[in-house]
């Protein structure tokens, strides 16, 4: 005779299922759908595991949905009828970090707007590629915008190597757009002494795929062209002990001051923020629009101190 399961057995059993219902519908939301251009707060996107697109006006509401095609021609259409028009030719694109989505930058992009610029933070599937194809999405991008005199960048954490290999390739949109200020928050330059140690236990490399495996690989990454107006915004504590009692040195939980150092960077500042919540901090929204505005992180000159 076949043994019945407890309720408490089912109870478990519904439980794990709607976790991981709910872990794959997360995925899909914000590792599986690439931008391939942005207008005026619109985007068409492309799944990446299935390849359809869809476009997502400027309140994230889908307008079109495609099996096959391109869904270009509904944001032409879109153009032509609705009149788009961004709100600024300065575009400021936001890059996230591994495994984070767009909602990260949902304050700083709002108050970028309210600055002035045209601000747009880009989703891209950051658990999915290494950085070399991040960085070719982005260009892509950067290669259809449309009625953009300027472009800067704002970037957390793996957006930051994500921006540095693709400034080193020089692509042809450099050509045509010419490059203002870089802010990079949090972005584990020097590599990362944490995901080093984590590079043995295989789930990480499963999770994080193949950037959190470059991360844990360490320097070299690309190099930065020396013209660019960089600044650096770290997390960490007032004493320099850091969150984090595993790392060396002051730290937001993750990365280390010290390894979110770029030479040549003009300004460089740390604030009391983890490294999950940072881009949002208030400090780290106001610093990042005075030195995309001045060349300044804040208000008076600042000395380097990594």
């Amino acid at each position: 005779m076949r043994p019945r399961l407890s309720h408490r057995c089912c109870l478990v059993f519904l439980l794990v299922v709607a976790a991981v219902a709910a872990s794959a519908a997360q995925l899909n939301r914000t590792q599986l759908w690439a931008d391939q251009e942005i207008h005026a707060g619109w985007r068409l996107q492309r799944h990446v595991v299935f390849g359809v697109c869809r476009l997502l006006d400027r309140e994230q509401a889908a307008r079109d949905f495609e099996w096959r095609g391109n869904c270009r021609a509904a944001l032409a259409q879109a153009k032509l009828e609705q009149g788009l028009t961004p709100e600024s030719r300065h575009l400021v694109l936001l890059l996230h970090g591994m495994g984070r989505s767009t909602y990260l930058f949902r304050d700083m992009e709002r108050s970028l707007r309210d600055a002035g610029y045209e601000a747009v933070a880009i989703s891209y599937p950051s658990l999915t590629d290494d950085i070399a194809g991040h960085a070719a999405q982005i260009e892509e991008i950067l290669s259809r915008a449309e009625d953009v005199e300027k472009v800067s960048f704002v970037t957390h954490s793996l957006g930051g190597l994500v921006l540095r290999e693709m400034l080193s390739r020089d692509g042809p949109w450099q050509q045509r757009l010419p490059l203002g200020r870089v802010v990079m928050i949090a972005p584990p330059n020097q590599g990362s002494a944490l995901a080093e140690a984590l590079s043995g236990f295989t789930p990480f490399h499963w999770i994080g795929g193949p950037s959190a495996s470059q991360i844990a690989a360490g320097p070299p990454f690309a190099p930065l062209p020396e013209a660019v107006e960089l600044a650096v915004i770290a997390g960490g504590t007032e004493g320099g002990g850091g969150f984090n009692p595993l790392l060396t040195g002051n730290n937001d939980g993750l990365v280390t001051v010290g390894e979110t150092a770029l030479p040549g960077a003009r300004d460089h500042m740390t604030i009391r923020a983890l490294h999950t919540v940072i881009a949002g901090h208030p400090k780290s929204i106001a610093a990042t629009i005075n030195f995309l505005g001045t060349g300044r992180l804040r208000r008076s000159a600042a000395k380097l101190n990594w």
